[in-house]
């Protein structure tokens, strides 16, 4: 039997590079989207093995149909990646510039572009697509249960997400749900995985995803830091969840892919005990911010995941590797 040809989109990013790697390893024909093809920012995938034989690089933007359909023609699925991830703080308060930014660096990219991503796979007749959204697709709201275990039934609420600005979680939201809605109305089989906080090893070091920010930050030291909750999942099986909800037939709808739940003081007493050289901070913040999520849906699927110590370690020696980190 012929190998399955799949489109991952948004190639050159961290989670999209290991998914690529994912897909390469298992025999798997790869159409990559970037932005760049020749760019230095994708030389780690063509690097990869099976890379020379199995991968293609696309040149394409997410707002230009048809750029994306091109990259997406002749392809058996399509794993939607690519999202804008901006900065929470928009650089100029004003209103207008606000409603600007908003508009043109968030919200058109995520919900245009993944419109534009789901009417290509219609047109060209992908059988699966795999949209992969965010748990801040799930979770942000002002009326959230903390008595009750998080599941795929619940949604962001968009206006509390306008009203307080966090623009990634309303656009992840809005773009989750227009896809969702978009295959139950033309019947394209779209399902969308919902990651929490994204660590695990970098595949490159040209440029550096917020979420590899996170545990740096951390062994940087520095002022107080908020004892938030982190819901964490390695990227490793992150990919592995989004190969899964593809290869299983009877996956549908969401699944939430969230591995460990951890304070942010508790995950620093972790780090030390594993890294005892490092400066980290000392002063923390409390914040009510207790919810607590289920990945049980995808574990039915049969789903599993490492050990939040595993997923620490080889972040840490990545980063140290990249030049990311120095040792005080």
């Amino acid at each position: 039997m012929a190998a399955k040809t799949v489109c991952v989109t948004g190639a050159g990013g961290f989670v999209a590079s290991w998914l690529v790697k994912l897909l390469l390893s298992k025999g798997y024909n790869v159409h990559g989207t970037v932005r760049q093809p020749g760019s230095e920012k994708y030389e780690h995938l063509q690097k990869l093995e099976g890379a020379s034989e199995n991968l293609t690089l696309f040149k394409a933007d997410l707002l230009n149909y048809d750029s994306i359909l091109s990259a997406i023609a002749g392809c058996d699925a399509v794993f939607h990646v690519a999202s804008p991830v901006p900065s929470t703080i928009v650089p100029n308060p004003q209103a207008s510039l606000i409603s600007y930014f908003f508009n043109v660096e968030v919200i058109e990219p995520a919900v245009k572009g993944t419109t534009n991503v789901l009417q290509a796979c219609l047109e060209a007749k992908v059988q699966r697509v795999v949209y992969v959204s965010s748990v801040s697709a799930i979770c942000v709201g002002p009326n959230m249960p903390k008595d009750k275990v998080i599941d795929e039934s619940y949604w962001s609420d968009k206006d509390y997400c306008r009203k307080t600005q966090n623009w990634y979680c309303y656009s992840k939201t809005e773009a989750e749900e227009q896809a969702l809605e978009f295959g139950k109305r033309t019947g394209l089989d779209v399902v969308s995985i919902c990651p929490s906080l994204v660590l695990g090893p970098i595949l490159q070091s040209t440029t550096v995803n917020a979420s590899s920010l996170v545990l740096p930050k951390l062994l940087k030291g520095g002022d107080s830091f908020e004892n938030k909750i982190r819901w964490i999942v390695d990227v490793r099986d992150l990919v592995d969840a989004i190969l899964l909800v593809y290869e299983k037939h009877e996956a549908e709808r969401r699944y939430i892919c969230s591995a460990h739940t951890i304070k942010t003081r508790d995950l620093v007493e972790k780090l030390k005990s594993i890294y005892p050289s490092y400066k980290y901070p000392s002063n923390f913040t409390e914040v009510d911010d207790y919810l607590q999520f289920s990945s049980e849906k995808l574990e039915r699927l049969g789903w599993k995941y490492r050990s939040l110590e595993e997923t620490l370690i080889d972040s840490v020696e990545s980063y140290r590797e990249a030049g990311l980190l120095q040792l005080e």
